[in-house]
């Protein structure tokens, strides 16, 4: 085996000093700050495996979770957060809508590259560029900075991954489908998806628009006694859905929300074809986590 050894900068107090995974520059462990708040003295800069090869065929403590297309066709908008590490311009000739522009983290330090998916350490994070190569750099980077759960995406890249999406999607008889709307956001035929893992505080569904309606389309069955304060209720059955929009402003966002997504999902898609205005579905999640949203009651 081959070991390989890098050198990365770790900031402590107040200047930059450059250790590798033992420290052997002899920063003080309870000074040193790096990205996620802790000390990576173990598998930081020194891993049996930095090919990408390898991870593929072997796996390994160092190694991101490697994922091919076969498996993203059915986990696509499963992930918390999806990372396109791509560079502007190539971000520019289209992309994901539920996606976070990261042009830069692939490179060795990435520290200057982390501002916009800080906090995130703990969530399940996909990566992917436009060929695997930049997605694999970046998502060891992510391990080195702390990040537990990182997914890497080799089997291509964006443009392989929404040519297949949206073939998949356009030969089903459920066209649009989940990963075709997550990939394409809000459209004549697709509500605009936000997953919960979006959601930090209600300003994140206030700054959704200025009239906001909160749907609940869980079946009655379903033994609930509560929903959220002002949420109408409106069973996923076409009249009940033309009802309840033909008493809708026009200026309105529709939000709507189940127990998980995808009575949600399919309940939005049926508003989208009577309802010019937005309308935005609540995935990965429902009533239960929404309910926990700090100042959602205020809503």
């Amino acid at each position: 085996k081959q070991w390989y050894q890098r050198r990365v900068a770790i900031t402590a107090g107040g200047g930059s000093c450059y250790a590798t995974c033992d420290n052997s520059c002899g920063c003080n462990p309870a000074d040193i700050v790096t990205y996620g708040g802790e000390c990576q003295d173990q598998g930081f800069c020194q891993s049996e495996f930095l090919h990408l090869e390898d991870c593929v065929e072997e796996g390994g403590p160092s190694c991101p979770t490697m994922v091919w297309m076969d498996k993203l066709l059915h986990s696509f908008t499963r992930y918390d957060f999806r990372i396109d590490v791509r560079s502007i311009e190539e971000w520019e000739e289209g992309h994901a809508n539920m996606s976070i522009s990261t042009p830069g983290l692939s490179k060795n330090p990435a520290s200057g590259y982390l501002d916009n998916i800080g906090g995130l350490e703990d969530k399940h994070i996909l990566v992917y560029c436009r060929s695997g190569g930049r997605a694999f750099a970046a998502s060891q980077n992510l391990l080195r900075y702390g990040f537990k759960d990182v997914n890497s995406f080799y089997h291509g890249g964006f443009p392989n991954l929404a040519a297949a999406i949206t073939e998949q999607s356009e030969q089903s008889e459920d066209h649009p489908n989940k990963n075709y709307c997550y990939i394409s956001g809000g459209s004549d035929i697709c509500p605009t998806p936000l997953p919960l893992s979006h959601i930090n505080s209600v300003e994140d569904i206030r700054s959704l628009g200025e009239n906001i309606v909160l749907v609940d389309v869980r079946p009655k069955r379903e033994p609930y006694l509560k929903t959220l304060r002002n949420a109408k209720r409106v069973p996923n059955k076409p009249k009940k859905i033309a009802k309840f929009l033909a008493k809708v402003e026009e200026d309105a966002t529709i939000v709507v929300f189940c127990a998980e997504g995808t009575l949600a999902f399919h309940a939005a898609k049926a508003m989208r074809a009577g309802f010019g205005g937005k309308i935005v579905w609540i995935d990965n999640g429902g009533y239960e986590e929404l309910k926990e949203v700090p100042g959602i009651k205020q809503l």
